[in-house]
């Protein structure tokens, strides 16, 4: 059958635990796994069918059926470490773990859940672990390697408080212990030597009549026996008769065991005799026995029969003998047990624990000594309580070194140092009074027994160590003091405080252990540090009398001894400072006459704090008074040896009247008080408000004398004096009291801002909702006093009302400001004509655009018209629908009426505004500018051209033309008001209302009708300048208008030279040049005269004229440059023909020299033409 991956696993876990074992490999263990039964019991744990068999044991051991004895027998042999006889070879086999016994290492496999999965190798479902040969000892390593660790590291207690988690703790702790125990008596009691199986086998079921017979056939049988039984008796003996060597261990010659070794060493000397028992009884010891008592009754020989019956005999008396000291071990054990939760504090406890704890422990002790069959010898209960002072000693030491080295009692904190120092003398106290109450509770009944034990033995080493633990406590009760005094850092203090450190670190150098008793060196060094510390002692006290020679202050001086009383722990310093009370004292009297004098004086205006009122004042310096005298009389009283001086009596009779003066100066402060509080409170009755009469405002009526009675009230009470009940009715009230007059104030606060809020124009309409306020302030002003009961509801009313008022006054704010004045500025502000200052524009084109904006602009101010007129109405609307009281006058029509009527004047005031700065734009947009201004950063209104219009030169369009389009644009500016409906006729019928506009009111102002009496004459003032500049093409006049051929007619008819015409048309080049350099733009105004036009006319007249003289010219030029080049032409062709004879020779000779004599002619005429042509050019 195929093996599924889990069998494979389980197979390589086996392998793995038994790997020490070379002969258990991977194929053996296969093997094993493929028996039919095997894989049966490994299917079943997957399968979990049977749930109570859900774990399943792999043994590698021996296999055998034996009976009971035998089995102990060898298992304990297992136990101890012993090697049994092996008869058979180990082989692998399964278990439930409840019918073999484990003899050497295991493993298991344990199902979690229902069912594993076969064909999943590995997972959670199955755990696998191994179980050593012996499981107490498994168990022992799991508790204290494992989970000891974890539970100490763990924070996760969940409500599990301190206490709990160390109980815990101690216990398993114990229980760890116990486990150790029981396997040191395992592994380490006596063995006695089994005989040999071989020996012994045959013998056991023989028949006492052969018997001889068979000791004849073997006679070494017998010594073999005697020898076995005398060895068993010596073993024995041995171990009985040996001391306890567990009991007592050394550390420097030192006991350091507790009373815990004590009932360890009973339990495990019960455990190994009860294991030497049962040894005994097994079958092959009892065989050995019975083969020698047969021995004795026949067969062998007479002295061999006597030798076997002493040896008997002996085996009697050792068996005896371990029978009674395994009874006592078990009593022992018994008793000694009933301790253990009383000896568990001496270990893990406080000392105060153990304190509690001695009652109980020393009447068990009590008990076992007095019933206890074994222990109750004085031997053993003198050695259990000195192992009890030994422990006591050695938690006293834990909880002073805390587990540390010596050197942390020197950097411990004193104060808990000493506490603990002195808890170990007071443990010592309480066990030794503890141990004396007992004995005393035994010596009432003298038949009993009695505490004769030697106290030396029991106490004698504690005594030690609390001596040792005394000098501990007086050295660093000294550190302390000298600690404190360099910590308040006293001037003059630092060379001792050096000293002392000195000297400390000089005796920490020499490296004591402290807390060793017996150390001698300690004490003498000891001797010698307290001689150090008595001659630093000298320093202080010359400290301490300086302090004290100039007392300048009696409480300084006081809390300066107390400082000193504290610090100082050495009584030899202590006896000294009673001294200096005395000299405080007698300044004491010299300040009590200040205090009189300063009383004296002050009495009628004392001083104090600015916070406080007059009566808690002058009472407050009184006490400060008394208790500058009080404090210091005090700490005098406590000691009599002061107050028994010679001048003790004057200075207590001064004090006394002084005092007395004092308090009487409190309670008449504190009576005339009492006397005023009727009289404050009638400022109560007042009524709240009150207006006054120079300014008319209203004021809160509230007396602050009420204020100043609280105050002292209030005082007072801290001071714990006694307060009259009207008084504590008053400061009852004070919450209530500033709660309305802040309340009060507020709404009054408010309703002076609402008023500073409201807009001129509309108090004279809001006369009536102020009065409806004045109202309901009224019950104030009139009947409500400050005692009065429904002052809340007062309050809530005026602050409702205030509420409202302001709402009303906020959105009157808000109409006017955002919806009214908003708009009445947009509508001021608007201009109804576009004046581009950075672009000029064409006379064509400026009406058009005037005429386009100005309808814009006129929806915009119709639309801003409605919307101030349906403001104006929604704020009437608000005014009129405020609820009044039933007695207060409604808003009067007429107050409406001149309401509208102020807003219509504002709206026409915004419209004339706007027709006036749209006529003033339009004006200073045209109007006259002188020349052309550079730094002018407007361009101008108007182009215009410039342009020759025979016979004279003129401009277009023309000036009348560009005054007429002004014209047309102011007349669209006021045309435009016509659209705009006044509402200031709202009274009239509706169709009446239509009729009224703006136009006749806004055409009727005189400033605006001259404003647009001065545009229908601006260009006017531009005329001559603009006629001036025309004026200057008149030099140009002769291009145009003279006659060119007439002209040229004259030139040629008196025969010019070449120069003559190059006269002439530089003289035309000139004025050309001159014209292209004339400004193509000239602006006059508002006017920008633009001559490029002109300029292109006369430029093309001059072009003209130069064309008639230099066509001419040229035409002249042409005819002498072709005459040359034909006579060239000519005389080319002549020399280019063959000299062939002496005719052709001489007529070539004849054209060369007619070409030499006419070569300078040529030149001649060569010039000219070229100079023609280069003036053509």
């Amino acid at each position: 059958m195929a093996l599924a991956p889990r069998h494979r696993w389980c197979i390589e876990k086996i392998v793995q635990c038994f790997a020490h074992h070379k002969e258990v490999d991977d194929p053996k263990v296969q093997g094993f796994i493929r028996k039919p039964e095997v894989l049966a019991q490994f299917n079943s744990l997957f399968s979990g069918v049977e749930e109570s068999r859900n774990v399943v044991f792999v043994h590698y051991q021996v296999k055998e059926e034996e009976n009971d004895e035998n089995a102990y027998g060898r298992n304990c042999a297992i136990e101890r470490g012993g090697n049994a006889n092996k008869v058979k070879e180990p082989e692998l086999f399964l278990s439930y773990g409840d019918s073999d016994v484990i003899d050497s290492k295991c493993c298991y496999f344990l199902r979690q859940g229902e069912a594993v999965d076969p064909a999943a190798a590995n997972d959670v479902s199955l755990l696998y672990g191994e179980i050593s040969a012996s499981p107490l000892q498994t168990i022992e390593t799991l508790l204290s390697s494992t989970f000891s660790t974890l539970f100490a590291a763990s924070n996760e207690w969940g409500r599990v408080d301190a206490e709990q988690k160390s109980d815990f703790e101690t216990e398993m702790n114990s229980f760890i212990a116990n486990l150790n125990g029981a396997l040191e008596c395992l592994s380490g009691g006596l063995e006695l030597r089994q005989p040999s199986s071989d020996r012994v086998q045959g013998y056991a079921t023989m028949d006492t009549r052969t018997f001889g017979q068979r000791i004849q056939q073997n006679p070494e049988i017998i010594p073999y026996f005697e020898e076995l039984l005398e060895e068993w008796c010596d073993q024995i003996d041995e171990y009985l008769n040996s001391p306890p060597e567990s009991a007592i261990k050394k550390n420097n010659g030192h006991r350091v065991e507790g009373p815990r070794s004590e009932l360890d060493y009973w339990r495990t000397r019960m455990q190994r005799l009860t294991s030497i028992t049962k040894q005994l009884k097994r079958k092959d010891c009892k065989n050995v026995i019975a083969l020698l008592s047969a021995v004795t009754k026949g067969g062998g020989s007479d002295q061999s029969r006597r030798k076997i019956l002493l040896l008997l005999r002996r085996w009697r008396q050792t068996d005896i003998g371990i029978t009674e000291a395994a009874n006592e071990a078990k009593d022992n054990v018994k008793y000694l047990f009933t301790l253990q939760r009383f000896l568990e504090p001496l270990y893990s406890g406080s000392v105060c624990t153990i304190i509690d704890t001695l009652p109980a422990l020393m009447n068990s002790i009590k008990m076992i000594y007095t019933i206890a069959r074994y222990y109750n010898t004085p031997e053993r209960m003198t050695n259990l309580l000195a192992k009890i002072s030994d422990q006591m000693i050695s938690n006293c030491k834990e909880s002073i070194m805390k587990g540390n080295s010596v050197d942390f009692l020197w950097e411990r904190d004193s104060d808990d140092l000493l506490v603990h120092l002195e808890a170990c003398i007071k443990l010592n106290e309480a066990y030794q009074e503890q141990y004396r109450l007992t004995k005393r509770k035994l010596q009432q009944t003298p038949s009993g027994k009695q505490f004769e034990f030697s106290e030396i033995q029991l106490f004698g080493k504690f005594d030690l160590f609390c001596r040792r633990v005394m000098k501990l406590i007086d050295m660093f009760s000294t550190i302390k003091q000298f600690t404190i005094l360099a910590e308040n850092k006293l001037e003059g203090m630092n060379p001792v405080v050096d000293q002392f450190e000195r000297i400390k670190n000089g005796f920490r150098a020499k490296d004591h252990d402290l807390l060793d008793y017996h150390n001698n060196k300690f004490d003498r060094d000891y001797v010698e540090f307290n001689g150090h510390i008595c001659d630093l002692e000298g320093s202080v006290q010359q400290f301490i009398n300086h302090s004290f020679e100039n007392i300048s202050c009696i409480s300084h001086s006081l809390n300066l001894l107390n400082k000193f009383q504290s610090i100082i722990q050495r009584e030899s310093l202590k006896s000294d400072l009673d001294s200096k009370l005395n000299i405080i004292f007698q300044n004491y009297g010299m300040e009590l006459e200040q205090v009189q004098q300063l009383y004296e004086k002050q009495k009628h205006d004392p001083p104090f704090p600015r916070n406080l009122p007059p009566v808690a004042g002058n009472i407050a310096w009184s006490r400060h008074l008394l208790k500058r005298i009080e404090e210091p009389m005090k700490q005098f009283e406590s000691n009599q040896n002061v107050l028994a001086g010679k001048d003790a009596k004057r200075i207590i009779k001064l004090y006394n009247k002084v005092a007395r003066t004092l308090v009487a100066f409190e309670f008449l402060w504190y009576k005339a008080w009492v006397q005023s509080i009727d009289q404050a409170k009638t400022g109560l009755q007042a009524t709240l408000i009150i207006r006054h009469p120079d300014d008319n405002k209203l004021y809160v009526n509230f007396d602050h004398e009420i204020l100043q009675l609280i105050r002292e009230t209030k005082c007072l009470d801290r001071m714990d004096i006694e307060i009259p009940e009207s008084a504590k009715i008053a400061l009852f009230q004070e919450d209530k009291f500033k709660i309305f007059d802040n309340q009060l104030h507020w709404a009054l606060t408010e309703y002076d801002r609402i008023v500073a809020d409201v807009v001129p124009v509309t108090a004279m309409i809001l006369r009536s909702h102020f009065n409806d306020m004045e109202y309901k302030l009224r019950p104030g002003m009139i009947t409500l006093t400050w005692t009065s009961m429904n002052i809340d509801s007062y309050i809530n009313h005026i602050h409702a009302g205030l509420q409202k008022l302001d709402a009303l006054v906020s959105n009157i704010n808000d109409i006017i400001e955002n919806r009214i004045e908003k708009n009445l500025k947009v509508v001021s502000k608007t201009l109804l004509v576009d004046l581009p200052e950075l672009s000029s524009i064409a006379i064509s084109d400026f009406v058009d655009m005037q005429q386009a904006h100005i309808a814009t602009q006129s929806l915009l101010l119709k639309g801003k018209n409605t919307e101030v007129e349906l403001a104006v109405d929604d704020l009437v609307t608000k005014i009129v629908s405020y609820r009044f009281e039933s007695h207060v006058d409604k808003v009067s029509e007429e107050d409406i009426t001149k309401l509208r009527k102020h807003y219509n004047h504002f709206m026409y005031q915004a419209l004339l505004h706007s027709a006036k700065n749209s006529m003033n734009a339009l004006k200073k947009r045209i109007g006259s500018r002188s020349g052309t201004n550079i730094l002018s950063m407007s361009k101008p209104f108007f182009e215009v051209d410039v342009q020759m219009m025979p016979p004279t030169v003129t401009l277009s369009p023309s000036l009348d033309d560009i005054q007429e389009c002004i014209n047309r644009s102011a007349q669209a500016i006021l045309s435009c008001y016509k659209t705009i409906i006044d509402w200031g006729y709202s009274s009239f019928p509706v169709e009446e209302q239509n009729k009224h506009t703006f136009f006749d009111r806004i055409t009727n102002d005189i400033e605006l009708v001259r404003v647009a009496l001065l545009l229908t004459g601006c260009i006017q003032g531009i005329r001559n300048t603009v006629a001036e500049y025309l004026s200057s093409f008149k030099k140009y006049d002769w291009i145009w208008k003279s006659d060119k051929d007439s002209t040229y007619k004259k030139f040629v008819a008196d025969s010019p030279s070449l120069e003559d015409y190059e006269v002439q048309l530089h003289n035309f080049g000139a004025v050309h040049t001159e014209i292209q350099q004339l400004d193509s733009v000239h602006v006059i105004g508002a006017l920008s005269l633009h001559t490029k036009h002109i300029k292109d006319q006369l430029g093309n007249e001059c072009i003209k004229w130069k064309m008639k003289y230099s066509d001419n010219l040229h035409s002249r030029a042409i005819a002498e440059l072709e005459r040359l080049t034909e006579y060239t032409r000519k005389t080319r062709g002549k020399l280019g023909r063959k000299v062939e004879d002496l005719d052709s020779l001489r007529f070539m000779m004849d054209i060369l020299r007619e070409v030499r004599e006419k070569e300078s002619a040529i030149h001649m005429e060569m010039n000219p033409i070229v100079d023609m042509y280069q003036l053509l050019e």
